[in-house]
């Protein structure tokens, strides 16, 4: 210094190198996720990525991207200090989800006190948490359900994809297990045609049902379950109105006996 005062400092000069962008590395995510694509070179530079579709930003290190199907996109990266660019492609790869089925045994009625649940599709499943299970996180537990209940079942792939689906046991106890409707249509197409018992299955035996009209005439009767009455009377169509049927039946539940009204709706 002018009063021959001496000192020191330092300064470190910084030489970049334009060929040391890195190539950024592809990304794979499940169908209906997302994933962040990665520059790979630090926020010191620019980015463009192509094309724009699917991506939230196209001048960003770390850009959300989620196509629908596999997709190549390119990023030129630009060195500033050295006035260089490069462009390099990443593959963006789509898994699809796994194919998961959820299915049952059976429902629960007087003979079946539970139901065994399947899956399948996957490697790893997780139903949704219930009293009524064996277990959550087996292919196959057992269910005891009191009531109709729904299980909706996770399943996971080698890939650690997931997708869901869901199976509903029927709980069918006691007279509610063999209904019978309290009206029907015979009109010819195909829906609610015949009046009977046919859901009550092979299980029923012993089968007494009949049928009477408003004059106390029997219209129908029969002792096997997979017959029905298609709503005529000898040989014509009976009339519309209220008609009255009494049915036992010896079943799962025991014996059955059930009498009421059905209406004939032309």
């Amino acid at each position: 210094g002018a009063n021959n005062c001496a000192a020191k400092d330092t300064v470190t000069v910084t030489v970049n190198n334009p060929n040391s962008l890195l190539a950024p590395p592809g990304k794979s995510f499940c169908l209906k996720d997302s994933v962040h694509l990665n520059g790979n070179n630090g926020n010191s530079v620019q980015y463009l990525w192509s094309p724009s579709a699917y991506l939230n930003n196209t001048t960003i290190i770390d850009p959300l991207a989620n196509p629908p199907v596999s997709t190549l996109y390119t990023v030129t990266i630009t060195d500033l200090a050295c006035n260089y660019d490069s462009a390099f492609t990443v593959l963006v790869n789509v898994m699809p989800l796994p194919v998961i089925k959820a299915s049952k045994s059976n429902d629960i009625n007087c003979a079946l006190a539970n139901s065994q649940l399947s899956a399948s599709g996957g490697i790893l499943y997780v139903w949704n948490s219930s009293p009524t299970l064996s277990s959550t996180s087996i292919a196959n537990p057992i269910a005891t359900p009191a009531s109709n209940t729904q299980y909706v079942l996770t399943g996971t792939d080698n890939n650690g994809c997931k997708n869901k689906d869901s199976i509903t046991v029927l709980v069918k106890t006691g007279v509610n297990a063999y209904g019978i409707p309290n009206s029907f249509t015979p009109n010819g197409d195909g829906l609610n045609d015949c009046f009977g018992i046919k859901h009550w299955g092979t299980d029923a035996t012993n089968v007494y049902f009949i049928i009477y009209n408003r004059f106390g005439e029997k219209v129908f009767e029969t002792h096997n379950v997979s017959v029905c009455w298609d709503g005529t009377y000898k040989g014509n169509k009976a009339d519309a109105g209220t008609y009255v049927f009494y049915v036992t039946a010896k079943t799962a539940c025991g014996q059955l006996v059930k009498k009421g009204n059905v209406l004939l709706i032309r």
